[in-house]
């Protein structure tokens, strides 16, 4: 009995070692085939230049949505047809400054860089695919018709904000997607929530509330001044991006506290590491993401820091990540 208890036992390490992220794979499949030597600038068009007609309208009406998301899509607009997010957060709350702060995984290119590989789904998506995936995730909600007005506008505000960029070349645009934190670092030592507090009591509460309660502006449907980060159902539910170690500290680390950017953060790596694994700690309540189970199909190309109760082991959730990551 003992031999193959320790059978099964090497079995699952064999496994578990044998289906490490591979960086190399996802890239492979990523691959679009576009090759070019050119280097591009980040840029926010201005605002002067969004012309006066119905697709101007649709663009402005685009970025409301993205600054104000509750007012018009919320769970406590009056139009019980119009709740589409679960949730009083903005989407600005992460696309920070409406999605054109630098390495806050901004939008100005973003149009560009659609269809594309997606790891979480094992499948080739398209732009509408992702904006409900913040949906279903971040915003703790339901889907979008592709049809629907509010798709169309949030399309036509990425498409301006990516005008200009190669169809397919925006990989290469520095400050697109969020700046990582010392990978040598996290393969190494496991993230520690108990210095994760200490960062979040100091630098992080005065916003966030000491509970992650947030503040909540007065009146419905107006959403946050300071989002919510766990204990209510009005935030991020498991499913969403922000859930995941790794990314939530990369966001903080160029995000957070705010006025810090990726030249001048405020906190360290090891804080941010250590105040995003706080955040999410699995005692910190927030919703569950339905049919999470299904994420990341194909565990070569599975992000590390995917953490599910009874399939992932505590390392995915907090580290160290060094035998997660080929």
């Amino acid at each position: 009995m003992k031999k193959v208890m320790v059978i099964a036992t090497l079995s699952a390490f064999c496994v578990s070692s044998l289906f490490a992220f591979d960086a190399k794979v996802l890239k492979e499949r990523s691959d679009n085939g576009y090759k070019s030597d050119v280097k591009l600038e980040y840029k926010i068009p201005d605002e002067k230049t969004i012309p006066n007609n119905q697709f101007g309208d649709m663009v402005r009406y685009g970025k409301e949505l993205i600054v104000h998301t509750s007012k018009y899509i919320g769970p406590e607009v009056e139009d019980p047809k119009m709740r589409f997010a679960g949730n009083n957060n903005q989407c600005q709350n992460c696309h920070l400054d409406a999605g054109t702060k630098a390495y806050s995984a901004p939008f100005v290119g973003t149009f560009a860089a659609f269809p594309q590989y997606r790891p979480r789904e094992n499948t080739i998506g398209t732009l509408a695919d992702r904006i409900n995936g913040c949906m279903e995730r971040s915003m703790n909600g339901y889907k979008l018709s592709q049809d629907s007005k509010e798709m169309k506008a949030m399309e036509a505000y990425m498409f301006w904000l990516s005008q200009g960029y190669p169809v397919g070349g925006v990989n290469a645009l520095e400050g697109r997607g969020l700046a990582k934190i010392d990978r040598k670092m996290i393969k190494q030592k496991a993230a520690d929530t108990e210095k994760g507090k200490i960062v979040y009591e100091q630098q992080c509460a005065s916003c966030h509330g000491i509970n992650g309660e947030g503040i909540k502006n007065e009146g419905k449907a107006n959403g946050y001044m300071y989002p919510a980060l766990w204990g209510t159902d009005d935030t991020y539910n498991k499913g969403a991006g922000m859930y995941r170690v790794l990314k939530a500290a990369d966001f903080i680390k160029s995000n957070m506290p705010l006025g810090a950017t990726k030249e001048n953060p405020i906190l360290t790596d090891e804080e941010a590491y250590n105040v995003a694994a706080y955040i999410n700690m699995d005692s910190h309540y927030r919703p569950e993401k339905i049919n999470r189970v299904n994420d990341f199909p194909d565990d070569v190309v599975k992000a590390p820091d995917v953490y599910r109760p009874t399939i992932e082991s505590k390392e995915h959730k907090i580290g160290p990540f060094g035998k997660i990551i080929k």
